[in-house]
């Protein structure tokens, strides 16, 4: 069994990381970070111009919209569910 991967592309110029314990976005000039605690998840749009989103729940709801490249979605949907796993995974407190 192979381990998804813990970086991503969504396009060219954003990329997606997470190590576990915190899920980060670079791109747009800037890097956001969010922990598992926040419990980050994506979800994925379609149509003319794709795009995704990063939510997170907890201190209240957090978003980020950017585009992703069409022919990159089977490895950010492996990406998804890896931190899917981390999320529900994580220690609780």
């Amino acid at each position: 069994m192979t381990t998804p991967p813990s970086e991503v592309l969504a396009t060219d110029t954003t990329l997606l990381s997470f190590d576990g314990r915190v899920l980060e976005l670079f791109g747009f000039g800037v890097a956001q970070r969010m922990h598992i605690w926040q419990e980050p998840r994506l979800e994925f749009g379609t149509g003319r111009k794709p795009r995704m989103e990063i939510i997170t729940g907890h201190p209240g709801v957090r978003r980020h919209i950017f585009p992703y490249d069409p022919e990159r979605l089977d490895a950010l949907h492996a990406f998804a569910a890896q931190l899917a796993r981390g999320v529900a995974e994580r220690p609780r407190l």
